[in-house]
C-alpha cells in the first residue's frame, strides 16, 4: 500500500499530523509512541493497531512531506515549456524546499547524525521518482532539439548522476547552516550542469 493510499483514512492521517508536530517541535529521539497516543487523543494500543514502532511513524510523515513536495515540483515543472526551464525548475524547486525544511526541521539534524538509517530507506523511494522526471526532461530536451540524442542508458545515467548531485547538494543545506545558497545561486549551478561551462 502505497503512503497516498495511507494517508486517504482519516486516522492515519490524524496520526501523521499529530506525530509531525511532535517531531517538529522536539524531534524523534524525544518523542515516544505514548506521547503520540496522548497528542491525538487515542490509546496507544489504538496507535500500534495502524503503526508498529515509532520509526514506521516517522518515515510515514517524512513519505508524506516527500509526496507532497514532489507533487507540487511536479507541478512547477509541467509549467515550463523548454527542456532547461524544466531543469531549472526541477533543481531550484527541489533545493529551496529543502532549504524550508532545514528551518522547519531544525532539531532533525541530531536526529540525521545519530540515526542516519532512518533516512536510508526514505532517500531510496524518492530516487526513482526523480530520476524518470529528469529522463523525461531528457526526452524532451532531445525532441525540441535542446540536447544532444542519447541512448536510453546515457539518459539513465545522466539522470543518476544528477539526483546524486541533487542529493550531496541537499544533504549540505540540511547540515550545515553555513551552506545556504540563494536562489539565484541555485539557478547558476542548474544552468551550468544542464548546459555545460563551455563558451
Amino acid at each position: 500500500m502505497s503512503n497516498s493510499q495511507i494517508v486517504k483514512d482519516p486516522i492515519r492521517e490524524e496520526i501523521l499530523n499529530g506525530a509531525r508536530e511532535l517531531f517538529e517541535r522536539f524531534g524523534f529521539k524525544k518523542t515516544t509512541m505514548e506521547d503520540i497516543a496522548r497528542q491525538i487523543g487515542k490509546s496507544k494500543s489504538a496507535l500500534y493497531y495502524y503503526y508498529k514502532t515509532k520509526e514506521e511513524i516517522f518515515e510515514a510523515v517524512i513519505l508524506n512531506d516527500i509526496e507532497a513536495s514532489q507533487a507540487k515540483v511536479a507541478d512547477a515543472v509541467k509549467k515550463e515549456s523548454s527542456a532547461l526551464s524544466k531543469f531549472r525548475v526541477l533543481f531550484t524547486s527541489l533545493l529551496e524546499d529543502v532549504k524550508y525544511k532545514a528551518n522547519k526541521f531544525s532539531i532533525f539534524k541530531t536526529d540525521l547524525y545519530e540515526n542516519h538509517f532512518l533516512f536510508e530507506n526514505i532517500v531510496k523511494k524518492r530516487d526513482s521518482y526523480i530520476e524518470e522526471l529528469i529522463k523525461d526532461i531528457l526526452i524532451l530536451g532531445i525532441s525540441q532539439q535542446e540536447v544532444k540524442m542519447m541512448n536510453n542508458a546515457e539518459m539513465s545515467l545522466w539522470a543518476k548522476m544528477m539526483n546524486i548531485t541533487l542529493k550531496g547538494t541537499a544533504n549540505k543545506i540540511f547540515l550545515e547552516d553555513e551552506f545556504n545558497l540563494t536562489n539565484s545561486q541555485l539557478v547558476f549551478i542548474a544552468d551550468t550542469y544542464f548546459n555545460g561551462v563551455r563558451s
